[in-house]
């Protein structure tokens, strides 16, 4: 049988060519290249592709899916799960006490405690609310200024990684202020992972790339750099990056959310 170029592949495996670059650029398969050039999958690439994608729906994270794969042990990444594991002890919650009040199931927040599971940014800001605190509690403190909680230079900037294709830069770092005011940084691909509603309200200005944003799953805007998008964050919201390349943003929330 000839080998498959991606467009083809994309189709049988049920997703976009740019997802499966993203699988190769996280080492998730390795095809050929016709004359350096052109991707070409074997039958068996899609074999494994398949499989990428049933484990990613099941919600383990491409660490472990290369260890499943090779018939390996699952390492377990504790940065972000750890964390988040703390934050549910410290309130007295159970496994699935916490589940219920964030709306997701038991199984899945416990991967994301063990470090197997990515988690997406709309399920942890979901749990975040049930918890009654942010995202930041589960990256940790913010690094000391060099020159106070005033001023953040670029190299002292708390970075937000652990979600998939997702990753935010935080600006502002004074205790108890109302502004939260952060950098996103979404590969092509990448999103919220699902709809999420909050308190106060936001603004999106879009650096580089574009960006499309839903609202209520009634208002679709499509928005490019230059572009700044102002909504009511009670509103259920989610976003993705459709693009070949990746996306920067900058976005404000009051009060803070993440």
């Amino acid at each position: 049988m000839d080998d498959i170029r991606i467009g083809e592949v994309a189709r049988r495996v049920g997703v976009s060519p740019s997802t499966l670059r993203a699988w190769e650029r996280k080492g998730l398969v390795r095809p050929m290249r016709a004359g350096g050039r052109h991707r070409r999958y074997t039958p068996e690439d899609i074999a494994r592709l398949r499989d990428v994608r049933a484990l990613l729906t099941r919600g383990f994270a491409p660490p472990a899916l290369q260890s499943l794969i090779a018939g390996e042990a699952i390492p377990e990444d504790h940065a972000v799960g750890k964390r988040l594991r703390a934050a549910r002890t410290r309130r007295s919650l159970s496994l699935r006490g916490a589940a219920g009040r964030a709306g997701i199931s038991a199984s899945y927040l416990s991967l994301v405690e063990r470090g197997l599971a990515e988690p997406s940014v709309s399920l942890l800001q979901r749990v975040a609310s049930a918890y009654g605190g942010t995202l930041l509690e589960f990256f940790g403190a913010a690094p000391a200024g060099t020159a106070g909680p005033k001023l953040v230079r670029t190299t002292e900037r708390r970075r937000l990684r652990g979600f998939d294709r997702v990753e935010i830069e935080d600006l502002v770092t004074f205790p108890n202020a109302v502004l939260e005011i952060d950098i996103f940084s979404v590969a092509p691909g990448g999103g919220s992972g699902g709809a999420y509603s909050h308190d106060g309200e936001e603004a999106i200005y879009v650096l580089s790339g574009e960006l499309d944003v839903w609202l209520d799953d009634a208002e679709h805007f499509h928005i490019e750099a230059g572009d700044t998008l102002y909504f009511r964050s009670p509103q259920q919201h989610r976003w993705m990056n459709q693009s070949s390349a990746t996306t920067r943003l900058f976005w404000v929330n009051t009060p803070p959310t993440f």
